[in-house]
């Protein structure tokens, strides 16, 4: 239960599945959830399977993180974040 007393549920993927939804390799996504990633996917460890949290907000917002407008292209910026 989350602090409003509702139960929210998230769909458990996979690194393929995330990649397939993302339209990324593989590889690209397995990369970012090594620990020497500097900010790595928000992921869920069981021993040496890695899962995510499909729907979460963590999940969401580390994607928004990387949307790049025409404003903040020119000056390195991601979503006033200079890089």
């Amino acid at each position: 239960m989350n602090t409003l007393g509702l139960h929210q549920e998230f769909e458990f993927i996979d690194c393929p599945e995330l990649a397939k939804r993302w339209k990324l390799p593989e590889s690209w996504i397995r990369e970012q959830v090594r620990s020497r990633a500097s900010d790595p996917i928000p992921h869920i460890r069981f021993g040496k399977y890695v899962r995510f949290r499909w729907g979460s907000v963590e999940l969401d917002q580390w994607a928004e993180k990387r949307i790049i407008s025409g404003s903040n292209r020119n000056a390195g910026q991601i979503l006033g974040k200079v890089l």
